[in-house]
């Protein structure tokens, strides 16, 4: 057999053995980039992309199921509702809602939640989201979880298209940080104020 010809059929395997691996590789690829619930041995895991499983401690595997494939990372069993790994304490089963979109908020009849944490003081029945990162209750605005000082339902707007940044007729917004823009940039009230101690 020719060099050349040794060299085409070694490039042929090659070929071959790589569209084998990408196949195989590429299940293994998506469950790895995914949010997801697992139950292996009578117990129930989260997954989350990127970073790895946690046990779900209390879930009971034997009535867990996944809320909202995806993204979300919400559970529920006979015990409670789960967000990633943690339960949601004082959730109620029968009025709690996931909003659309992918976001951390949900709420029930009385408490708005970020993640597995509730908001002290938010009016639920009037909470809202603005994006995925704010929510109102016409009275405050909230970002990522946190109130956010000052800012002003009425006028509060996004003005990033992935959600980040927003504005109202006090300031500016970055997630729960108020500050400025200054020739397009986004300067917090903090880094502000470093600045002048300089």
């Amino acid at each position: 057999m020719s060099l050349i010809k040794l060299v085409f059929l070694a490039m042929g395997v090659l070929v071959l053995v790589g569209v084998v691996v990408m196949a195989v590789a590429g299940g293994f690829l998506t469950s790895i980039f995914n949010n997801s619930y697992e139950i292996k041995n009578g117990r129930v895991f989260y997954h989350a992309a990127g970073i790895g499983s946690s046990e779900v401690v209390g879930a009971d595997a034997a009535t867990f199921k996944e809320m909202r494939r995806g993204h979300h990372g919400y559970g529920e069993d006979k015990n409670g509702i789960y967000f990633h790994e943690k339960r949601i304490h004082g959730a109620d089963r029968d009025s709690f809602t996931i909003p659309t979109g992918n976001s951390y908020w949900s709420k029930d009849k009385g408490t708005v939640f970020y993640g597995a944490s509730a908001l002290p003081g938010v009016d639920a029945s009037k909470f809202r989201l603005l994006g995925p990162y704010y929510g109102t209750d016409g009275r405050s605005v909230y970002g990522v979880g946190r109130l956010i000082e000052g800012a002003d339902p009425d006028t509060f707007e996004l003005v990033a298209k992935d959600g980040t940044m927003a504005k109202d007729k006090n300031a500016h917004y970055r997630l729960e940080e108020r500050g400025r823009m200054e020739n397009g940039v986004f300067i917090s009230d903090e880094e502000a104020a470093e600045e002048r101690t300089r």
